[in-house]
Order: C-alpha cells, then structure tokens, then sequence
C-alpha cells in the first residue's frame, strides 16, 4: 500500500530543511567583533617597548587576537604576533621597534561561528633614536668640521665638532658648519667649549641655532666647557653651530662634544 503525501506538506517539509541549514545570507548578517586598542605611549625611543591593550568581548575568552604593524598607510600589514583575550574580554600585546621610523598598529579578531572578523582602529606610533650628528652630511662647511674625537679640559668627546683657523689674506674671521635635519628631529644634546687644542689664554664664542633662532650662545676659556640639551616645539629643518676666536694673538678654537639630534627617519 503506497503512502501519499500532499504538496502542501512537501514545500513544508523542504521549507523545514532549509530554514536547519544556514546559508550565505545568514552568515552575512552576523555582526563583526568589535576591538578596541589603547596604546600606552604615541613616543618612544628604540629599544623601548610600546604596549597595546584593548578589549574585544566576553564572548571571545580564551580566544586569540592578532597583531599586526607597517610602517606607512602605502605598506602592507605584517603580522607581529598573538595575544589572548581574557575571561573579562580584554587583551595586552607589545611591540619593540628596532628602527627609528613610524609605526602604525592594529589588532584583528578572527571571524568565529557566531561573529565576522573584527578590526581595531589603527594607532601611530613615533619611534626617535639619538643619533650622532656627525654621521650626517655637513653643508656650509666653513673650518667647523666633524674630528673623530676632541678634547675639551682633559676630557676626550668622540664624534665631535672642531673649529680651525687659518691665517691667509682675507681668511674668515669666524667659523661654522650647518647640518639639513629635514624636520626629522626634535632634540639636541652635546657639550659645547674651547678644544684643548687651543692657544693658552684663548677664547672663543660658540653659538648654535635652529633656523635661525639661536638656542645657545656662551664664551669660553681653555678649560671650559658645559653640557647643553634642548628640544624643539617644532622640528627645525637646519641646525647651524659658529666659533669666534675673541682673544687677538691667541686662537680659540671651539668645539662642540658628541652632538646628537633625537630624529625619526622619514
């Protein structure tokens, strides 16, 4: 005896199946996770390490999110690392930039059953490193050249400044050296004095600006010398360091010890 079953019932039972399968329109309209990220710092030196913390759900414990870096909007995202999320949602991560460039972060939550994958917002980092100011090309070079060491009242500063003076018709009577830091640097640290190469009973002004705007200027005697740092509001595009000799008969040569500029390359 054959059992017939309505149409009715047939689109019913296939209705009944189709509804237990989930299908691609389902599984769009699932929300994305929502991440969040909180940097501890925007500014930091390299060898230093910038932690990252945020919070995605409850949901997602136990669950791991992913790190990721570049280093401009124009380069693809690198993968860094895994962080897991915690019973309360919450995550921490870390990364320790090992050059002195930009960096821009964002933590990603893989797509699960119930959620499509998530993004973080993207944070900026700035790297620095002090860098000698030596090791970059000098322009306007006028007898206040790079020396691999002068000594200033007994005490050797390596990567240094130092004036010379020549005696010619029409020789300068000053000396100076200016260095392009293309706005890529926001500090300045060294040691500005007379070089114990100097004439006993010398002297010499020595100056520096940023500019234009000088930033120090001070006379010294052999002997004499004092450390000196200073950071920009803005980063200069030109650094500009001039000697004096002040004492007639008696050249003074200064000198500047182990400049160094706090820069982020570009």
């Amino acid at each position: 005896m054959r059992t017939m079953i309505g149409g009715g019932a047939v689109a019913l039972v296939v209705a009944g199946l189709a509804l237990s399968v989930p299908g691609p329109a389902e599984a769009a309209g699932r929300t994305p996770w929502h991440v969040t990220i909180y940097p501890d710092r925007t500014t930091l030196t390299v060898g230093q390490k910038v932690w990252l913390t945020g919070r995605v759900a409850k949901a997602a414990s136990g669950r791991l999110v992913r790190l990721y870096e570049r280093s401009s909007t124009t380069q693809p995202w690198h993968y860094q690392r895994n962080a897991l999320v915690h019973r309360d949602g919450s995550y921490t991560t870390y990364d320790k930039p090992t050059t002195n460039r930009q960096r821009q972060y964002r933590v990603v939550m893989p797509k699960s059953k119930h959620h499509r994958k998530g993004a973080s917002r993207t944070v900026v980092i700035d790297v620095y490193k002090w860098t000698s100011l030596t090791t970059l090309a000098a322009v306007n070079d006028q007898d206040f050249s790079p020396e691999p060491s002068v000594a200033m009242n007994g005490v050797s500063y390596p990567s240094s400044l130092e004036a010379a003076i020549f005696h010619y018709p029409g020789a300068p009577t000053s000396q100076s050296v200016e260095f392009n830091v293309n706005h890529g640097c926001t500090a300045f640290r060294g040691t500005f004095g007379l070089s114990d190469d100097s004439v006993a009973g010398s002297q010499a002004t020595v100056t520096a600006g940023a500019d234009g705007t000088p930033w120090f200027g001070q006379s010294f005697g052999v002997g004499e010398s004092t450390a000196n740092t200073v950071t920009w509001d803005t980063a200069p595009l030109k650094l500009r360091f001039t000697s004096v000799s002040t004492v007639d008969g008696a050249d003074g040569l200064g000198a500047v010890g182990t400049p160094e500029v706090y820069c982020e390359l570009h």
